[in-house]
């Protein structure tokens, strides 16, 4: 697989909280806000947790993993779940990852801190490959495809139950197009 090159995100981590991304379509989002953006969105949007409830496994794809928001609030979710999938398995990509030492600092203090920390242990170099972490014991599983979308998705072949579609703006991505 070559999705290459991977140019990881540059972050501005000046404001306790407040994460900004200056990759191509980045932008500052409070960690409030992104933890409610992931709930209501993501989450609400896919009627999880119900979806998962009782299932032997439950795939989540998203095309924008960015600094994990959606993965640390859908795996919040999935913990605190009587009725949980016996596993998840998260497929999450992304072009511009961040650093591993950015990804800490980025959560530090959030609502998922504890969950952060255990992300950015295994957080791996910002090449273009598919980086498969587990965590919980196997039960969770986070495959991060570092690449393109637009070269990553035609390789992939994958059974998903629920999608995490990154919001796309033309001024800070023009290698996109609106069809």
């Amino acid at each position: 697989m070559s999705w290459g090159p991977v140019q990881p995100a540059g972050l501005d981590l000046g404001d306790a909280g407040a994460a900004a991304e200056s990759s191509t379509r980045g932008a500052p989002a409070a960690a409030h806000a992104a933890r409610s953006r992931a709930q209501q969105i993501f989450l609400g949007g896919n009627q999880l947790p119900g979806r998962w409830a009782r299932q032997s496994r439950f795939v989540v794809l998203e095309t924008g993993f960015g600094l994990g928001h959606n993965f640390l609030a859908t795996w919040a979710a999935w913990q605190q779940d009587s009725l949980r999938c016996e596993r998840l398995v998260y497929l999450g990509i992304d072009p511009h990852p961040p650093l591993q030492a950015n990804l800490a600092r980025a959560h530090a203090g959030s609502p998922f801190s504890a969950l952060a920390d255990l992300l950015a242990r295994q957080w791996p170099l910002p090449t273009p490959d598919l980086h498969c972490l587990d965590f919980d014991g196997g039960r969770v599983r986070l495959l991060l495809a570092l690449g393109d979308v637009s070269q990553v998705l035609p390789e992939l072949v994958a059974q998903v139950d629920a999608f995490y579609l990154d919001g796309f703006a033309a001024p800070r991505d023009p290698g996109q197009s609106d069809a």
